[in-house]
């Protein structure tokens, strides 16, 4: 469709690529192909940057014919951040319309199952977080008519193990099955049968949930999006592959089935140009006993095999847990980083945090602000045998990093859901804003002692702020333009009064929430971050975290922990990969290899894996090629 040639292949290479640097041959393949492919890509490919590649051609092409558009779909707004921080010049193009830039889900939302609960409820129902959910479901439920099923709830959760902090994030495991039992998702526990009273109250609440508050879980809406879908007339469908003539689906891999359904359905490969682009190996946001099936890349498929994050060293470790034994090849080749095993045992497990220190100066990485992370795939502080806290007693395993959420980030979303007359999805992030700036102050919500949550700021907002958070918000979506600045400064003028009342000046929380409000990713977080290790010799930060928390970023230096699950480990479980031992039956299996390749994945520079002993006397073999360090006892 598209003739690309080398002059602009090479203006691309400069917008996008460092200095003197350019596109590989198979990148390039995908970069000048314009018909419908999937495109299979190694951990650290450049698969993001190949994307923007073809968004920028595509931008210096608009208007397309017909007034149809793009659509670049993903499961975060990471495209949307790398348009506006890597295409400033063409943000303006890219993101307005006709086009759409988003995450899947908020697309299929909004074109598909919020139209289709609308019909079917005459409704605008709108899907919210499970916690979110939760919250407003107990405020109803501890309303008089639901007395009964509030005092049953509350029984249970005080005499329960104490494993959740508060009774909304118990009734957040509560669901009905479809005879109408109550039954709490740990261990599918029936806690009252169909035909009870509170199985029946819990009915009527979840009912008057979808009524009076028009609120349904995301999980929900995936179940209602499939009957969306599956209600959709031809003619309906047909339409989104005349308005978006090239759709770009991002970590497809990562899809559910019905997710996977749904686009398909929308998008017809015949009729526009579809890229599906991932790593079927990356697959980690399934649960280990998802029924789906993995998507495999259909062929003629087009190929990124080469890594540019990481040394041949670590790409040798990780294609044996690719599919097929795929190789990677590591564009920097060797570096010298050679991967170390750290083997510890129960007496000197805590000397495994101290000796990752040791490795990082050895290796001469001391750069304070580099990024350094120790990560795993247990973080339940509740489940038996080793887990993340194991290594370092200090680790809050119910507390997880924020980070996407900073300020200047939130305010150019409220920006664009008010451009697009989503003021109601606007104020929950004005909200958001104010939790944390006031989590920075220290000022805790004086009923229970701790941070504000979005729903709690709400009742406290309405009985001391009315006047002035309403004013603020109908400035907001009064305004004629909706830039930065002029969003900024109702929001700090409406903050900067609620602060002015607890005694807080607002330069004074500015300076307290530095690391929140700064634009720059250098500024390095407080040292008061939750599952943060500061190394006092260094000040290098040493971020705790698990696989799925870290899926997608760039570490200079990554240690991977060993952790348990249902009497094995994930380390133990990948050893049948090189050779060692048969895979057992369980779909654990397949996953944990895929964990441990999205973890080992990370590094730019160093891995380090901390292994128990006992695991490596069974594997020695597989670890032959690796730099092995054995902690003793002092006494040894």
């Amino acid at each position: 469709m598209f003739q690309i040639n080398d002059n602009e292949i090479l203006n691309v290479e400069g917008l996008l690529l460092p200095e003197n640097c350019h596109f590989p041959e198979d990148a390039r393949t995908i970069i000048r192909c314009w018909e419908s492919k999937d495109v299979a890509a190694c951990p650290g490919s450049g698969k993001t940057t190949v994307l923007l590649a073809k968004l920028k051609l595509l931008a210096d092409r608009m208007p397309l014919e017909n007034g149809a558009g793009i659509c670049v779909l993903s499961h975060t707004n990471v495209a949307v951040d790398e348009i506006k921080e890597k295409m400033a010049d063409y943000a303006g193009k890219l993101l307005g319309y006709p086009n759409y830039v988003g995450t899947i889900q908020s697309f299929i939302d909004r074109f598909v199952t919020i139209p289709y609960l609308k019909k079917k409820f005459g409704k605008k129902v709108q899907p919210v977080d499970n916690r979110t959910y939760a919250e407003h479901l107990y405020r109803i439920i501890s309303s008089g008519q639901y007395r009964s099923l509030r005092s049953f709830l509350q029984m249970h959760f005080e005499h329960g193990s104490g494993q959740y902090s508060d009774i909304e994030e118990y009734v957040e495991t509560l669901f009905l099955d479809q005879d109408g039992n109550l039954k709490q998702n740990q261990g599918m526990r029936t806690i009252a049968r169909a035909g009870s009273i509170s199985a029946g109250q819990f009915k009527s609440a979840l009912d008057d949930m979808l009524k009076n508050e028009e609120l349904i879980k995301y999980t929900d809406a995936y179940k209602y999006a499939k009957d969306a879908v599956n209600d959709l007339t031809d003619e309906y469908a047909d339409l989104f592959s005349k308005r978006f003539r090239f759709v770009f689906v991002d970590e497809y891999q990562d899809c559910t089935a019905s997710q996977r359904e749904a686009l398909d359905r929308l998008f017809d490969p015949e009729k526009c140009c579809c890229f599906h682009i991932g790593d079927s190996d990356q697959a980690i946001y399934m649960s280990s006993n998802n029924a789906d099936e993995d998507w495999i890349p259909q062929g003629p498929f087009l190929s990124l095999e080469r890594s540019n994050r990481y040394g041949q060293e670590i790409a040798d470790v990780l294609y044996k847990m690719r599919t097929g034994n795929q190789k990677i090849v590591a564009s920097a080749g060797e570096t010298g980083y050679k991967p170390t095993l750290i083997v510890f045992d129960d007496e000197t497990i805590s000397e495994v945090l101290p000796q990752f220190i040791l490795q990082l100066n050895r290796y001469g990485l001391t750069d304070p602000n580099g990024i350094y992370k120790a990560i795993g795939f247990i973080r339940d502080e509740e489940k038996k045998g080793l887990t993340i806290g194991s290594y370092w007693d200090a680790f809050d395993g119910k507390r997880t990093p924020d980070r996407s959420f900073r300020f200047w980030k939130t305010i150019d979303e409220i920006c664009e859901k008010c451009k697009n007359g989503q003021a109601y999805l606007a104020e929950p992030l004005v909200r958001r804003i104010v939790c944390r700036i006031l989590h920075y102050c220290g000022i805790n919500n004086p009923k229970t002692g701790r941070d504000y949550t979005v729903l709690t700021l709400k009742t406290m907002l309405d009985e001391q702020f009315f006047k002035l958070y309403r004013d603020a918000l109908m400035e907001m979506i009064s305004l004629s333009e909706y830039e930065r600045e002029n969003v900024y400064a109702i929001i700090k003028k409406m903050v900067a009064g609620i602060l002015a009342s607890k005694g807080v000046s607002w330069n004074y929380a500015v300076k307290l929430s530095s690391y929140f409000m700064s634009e720059s990713q250098d500024v390095p977080a407080p040292e008061n971050e939750h599952n943060v290790y500061v190394d006092p010799n260094s000040c290098r930060r040493i971020q705790f975290d698990t696989v799925h928390g870290v899926k997608g970023e760039t570490h200079d230096a990554t240690l991977y922990l060993e952790t348990e699950l249902q009497r094995s480990s994930d380390i133990a479980r990948v050893l049948t990969l090189f050779g060692i031992g048969m895979p057992g039956p369980s779909q654990l299996y397949d996953y944990s290899r895929k964990i441990v390749y999205v973890g080992m994945s990370r590094p730019r520079k160093l891995l380090c894996l901390a292994i128990q002993k006992s695991t490596f006397e069974k594997g020695k073999k597989a670890f032959q090629d690796w730099d092995v360090i054995e902690l003793r006892t002092q006494d040894t």
